[in-house]
């Protein structure tokens, strides 16, 4: 039989990992060296691994403090270290073991920690906005694209000024994202109430973090964002109008606006009958 030309890849079977590491020599000796890093004894603070503390304490609503006011993710905690000079002693490589804010959180059996801090490492926006709707989850566009088909079956909807539309489909979709995306968090987020839902972490948490950032800009503010397949028409008003019809009227809309929402999150919960 010929044997194979040089430079063809062998047609004999291939090692596995398994057997690789077998092969490895460290020191000219056979094996692997593993070395065990401090921090795998070091306790978890706030200030030195931030997210990991959200993760070990289960506090979602610190790790969305923390992320909101762009606290940068927390590296990995290495817990050990293996390394070896190779097969044969002449290709040297190491490689650390990691334990992610994500990892600790599943260690520490708090699964809505692992959740939020999922989204967190994915860096889905906190506050939902027309420029920020691509960056969520696929599960929550299904929702928003239910919901703007609910919404265009409603006359009272359609039947409104553009400017209004815009305005109630803004309010519904950041309703839609605090509920469906990160609904592991306490109300008093979106109320910025941050000492009643962080707890006594509270003011070390805001020395490790910036000032207070702006609140992402509406796309009311921005008419040249074009989201959703509806025509927008505004109407022109010479004429001003009396401070009494305009408290009244909001009235009338805030009303409107809440019944209108919970018949789209029921008919978003209904179960699908195709």
């Amino acid at each position: 039989m010929a044997s194979p030309e040089a430079g063809q890849p062998s047609r004999l079977p291939q090692p596995s990992v398994l057997e690789l590491y077998a092969m490895q020599q460290t020191n000219q000796r056979s094996g692997i060296r593993l070395s065990l890093n401090s921090e795998l004894t070091e306790s978890i603070t706030l200030e030195k691994f931030p997210y990991h503390y959200c993760a070990v304490t289960g506090n979602v609503n610190l790790a969305a403090f923390l992320y909101l006011r762009q606290l940068q993710y927390s590296k990995g905690i290495t817990v050990a270290n293996f390394a070896a000079d190779g097969k044969q002693g002449t290709t040297s490589w190491s490689k650390r073991v990691t334990l992610s804010p994500v990892d600790i959180a599943n260690l520490a059996g708090h699964g809505p920690a692992a959740a939020v801090l999922s989204l967190i490492l994915g860096r889905v926006p906190l506050l939902w906005s027309r420029d920020t709707h691509r960056l969520f989850p696929q599960h929550f566009k299904q929702h928003a694209k239910s919901l703007m088909e609910t919404l265009l079956t409603v006359p009272f909807f359609t039947r409104l000024p553009g400017s209004a539309r815009v305005q109630m489909v803004d309010i519904l979709m950041t309703m839609l994202a605090q509920g469906t995306v990160w609904g592991s968090l306490s109300p008093d987020v979106w109320h910025e109430q941050w000492e009643e839902c962080i707890g006594d972490d509270f003011e070390q948490a805001q020395q490790l973090v910036k000032p207070q950032p702006p609140r992402v800009q509406s796309v009311a503010s921005n008419p040249s964002i074009a989201a959703y397949q509806f025509q927008i028409r505004t109407r022109r008003r010479d004429r001003p109008t009396p401070a009494g019809l305009t408290i009244a009227r909001d009235m009338l809309l805030g009303f409107l606006l809440a019944g209108l929402s919970i018949c789209c999150v029921a008919h978003l919960r209904r179960p699908d009958k195709r």
